[in-house]
């Protein structure tokens, strides 16, 4: 238990240091057209780096092939698959902090982890090569959070008390409102269940679990280990690393290594023993 905590501890000042590094400002004008591997709105006014979604529908709608983009986001899931989920994410954090607030969660049922591929393949691929369109920056929670929020709250603030005009105050329409559902809806679901949007509806999620059985990176598991603890408690998106070490649906928090049948590699591949 002990081990367990210090890891959770130190991960947790990572996430908070990575956090405030992606939304920084001072090093947006240097950065800012450079992809971060974290699912961070571009549009944030603190944002130092642009988001790889947003940054994939933008080539998708201009019909250029994202070379940089992928080599970029392939580099990272052949090294650490997704690791970045699980430490740099700033709406990761957002959701293991909303988790702490109620401590018994619910399990969500496997078969909406396949969203994450919807969400990538519908509202991040095909709907922007259709449309021309970025759908899934238009819904991202992330994007209202960090982005609509503060530009939508700036507007208000010139339109009704200062009495000047904003272009902005123009985002207030019905669109605006299904995305403040969407995130109301994963904050209040993030108190019952573990990191739902990780989960459920995360593309860059769906896109480095595709290498988390190839990552240098690997996780193996000691299936005839006695000890007691339960793995699934003390992980941030509910799984059972026992069944499968190398499931695309893990965060790499590393979490579960405090438990002594869990080790962790940094190359091969894991052996599910």
């Amino acid at each position: 238990m002990l081990k367990h905590l210090t890891i959770r501890t130190k991960r947790l000042y990572v996430q908070i240091a990575a956090a405030i590094i992606t939304n920084s400002f001072f090093l947006a004008p240097v950065l800012k057209y450079v992809p971060c591997p974290s699912l961070n709105c571009y549009a944030c006014p603190l944002a130092v780096f642009a988001c790889p979604v947003g940054t994939l529908q933008h080539f998708i709608i201009i019909g250029l092939f994202p070379f940089f983009l992928l080599g970029f986001l392939a580099v990272i899931g052949l090294f650490v698959g997704r690791w970045a989920c699980g430490y740099l994410c700033p709406f990761g954090l957002l959701q293991d902090l909303l988790a702490k607030i109620r401590r018994a969660k619910l399990i969500l049922p496997e078969w909406l982890s396949w969203g994450r591929y919807l969400s990538l393949m519908v509202l991040a691929v095909a709907l922007p090569a259709l449309v021309h369109e970025p759908w899934f920056c238009k819904l991202c929670p992330a994007g209202t959070l960090e982005a609509g929020l503060p530009i939508v709250g700036q507007a208000f603030v010139k339109m009704k008390i200062l009495d000047q005009y904003s272009q902005f105050w123009g985002m207030v329409g019905w669109l605006f409102l299904v995305k403040l559902v969407l995130l109301a809806g994963f904050f209040v679901t993030s108190i019952f269940f573990r990191r739902p949007f990780c989960q459920t509806a995360c593309p860059l999620g769906a896109l480095f679990g595709l290498f988390n059985r190839v990552s240098l990176l690997q996780l193996s598991c000691d299936r005839s280990c006695e000890a007691k603890a339960d793995c699934r408690k003390i992980c941030p998106v509910n799984i059972d690393i026992r069944k499968d070490p190398s499931s695309p649906d893990c965060v790499r928090c590393m979490q579960c290594t405090a438990c002594p049948g869990v080790t962790s590699t940094a190359g091969g591949k894991s052996d599910g023993r």
